[in-house]
């Protein structure tokens, strides 16, 4: 166990969310599950706790989906542990969606990701596992600022004098000028790198411990386009810039490839579905673990059909590694799905239509 502090969150209530009248779900510590058939719902409850921590879904669906049909718009409101109590409401319609903070309103979504950290892992999400590689760099890049918050002045102007570089190159701007932005952009490129490489050093520590889920292990692996030292880096823009002659520019932080290899493969090419799905719960263990030591916090993790191609012996290998996971798990199942053993596992059945019923401890094995 470690010292940091466990985010947790204890009710949610949404009204006239995605097929949601009305619905409550009264959260426990560690891991909860929320079953129901298809389109009953399960996913919009995450999408839900995503929206209180990041003020956006995790399904990239514009603010007016989200209203359940004939309504003018949604309403979340939930209870958080962080330390002390946090209540949070977000609402949601034609307008756009706003989020208060203890009552608060917010103007920068920043705040609230710094405040209430969730992670979620979901078909409709982000896929790092089976991803492409940009996406993956996206991600390890937010975990960098999230865990190095003093990079973020550098990663802003690193792309600051990308932008600038890419006018100067389209205006046929004199050199003296150019190499100005390139040097700057150097120095804060290699900054940026190198931030990134310890963020990674730790993420690969954490997934080491997860070969009860990996197997063989997993890695998180950069292959960097551009040099680590700053005259280095400044010289190959210089060249580019000659012998491109203002085409595009494939070096930088910005055009890093993120691999995630299983032995010699990426497990995107190698792995079985089976394999990706506990791969991406592992990774995402990981990162919960890393963000811990490096903010003091462990996130909310979100787990989307958590059950998903995986046989028998990998379903028990999840649910036994979660049951030891320090923070708070929110998964769902559908109905039916076969859990091997009794687990710890407080269940929340959602049926069509309006809801508002207690959690319900203890997963019994399926017949």
């Amino acid at each position: 166990m470690s010292d940091a502090a466990i985010l947790q969150l204890r009710d949610l209530e949404a009204t006239d969310l995605r097929c949601h009248r009305r619905v409550r779900w009264r959260c426990e510590p560690g891991m909860n599950l929320v079953t129901g058939a298809n389109g009953s719902g399960k996913t919009s409850l995450l999408e839900a706790v995503h929206l209180m921590g990041h003020g956006r879904s995790f399904r990239q669906a514009r603010d007016p989906a989200l209203a359940r049909w004939e309504s003018d718009g949604f309403r979340i409101s939930g209870t958080w542990r962080r330390y002390g109590p946090l209540h949070v409401r977000v609402t949601g319609g034609g307008r756009g969606t706003e989020v208060f903070l203890q009552g608060r309103r917010l103007t920068q979504r920043m705040e609230l990701a710094e405040t209430l950290p969730v992670l979620v892992e979901s078909p409709q999400g982000a896929r790092l596992v089976d991803g492409a590689p940009a996406e993956r760099r996206r991600w390890l890049d937010r975990m960098t600022l999230y865990c190095r918050p003093e990079v973020a002045p550098r990663y802003r102007a690193y792309l600051r004098c990308l932008m600038q570089r890419g006018r100067l190159l389209r205006r046929r701007a004199s050199e003296a000028e150019i190499e100005v932005w390139e040097q700057q952009m150097a120095a804060h490129g290699v900054a940026v790198m190198r931030a990134r490489d310890e963020v990674m050093a730790a993420l690969n520590a954490a997934l080491a411990e997860e070969t009860e889920l990996t197997g063989s292990g997993l890695r998180v692996r950069i292959r960097r386009t551009a040099p680590m030292e700053a005259e280095a880096f400044a010289a190959r823009l210089a060249r580019q810039r000659r012998e491109a002659r203002g085409g595009p520019l494939r070096m930088g932080p910005h055009c890093d490839r993120v691999e995630m290899p299983q032995g010699p493969r990426d497990i995107r090419a190698c792995g079985s579905r089976g394999q990706q799905k506990l791969a991406a719960a592992a990774v995402r263990l990981a990162e919960c673990a890393v963000r811990g030591q490096h903010r003091g916090l462990v996130p909310v993790l979100l787990l989307d059909d958590c059950m998903e191609a995986l046989d028998p012996s990998r379903r028990r290998a999840l649910l036994a590694r979660l049951a030891r996971h320090e923070g708070q798990v929110l998964m769902t199942a559908p109905t039916g799905a076969i859990l091997p053993g009794n687990w710890p596992v407080h269940t929340f059945a959602l049926d069509a239509g309006e809801q508002e019923q207690p959690a319900r401890a203890g997963v019994e094995e399926a017949a």
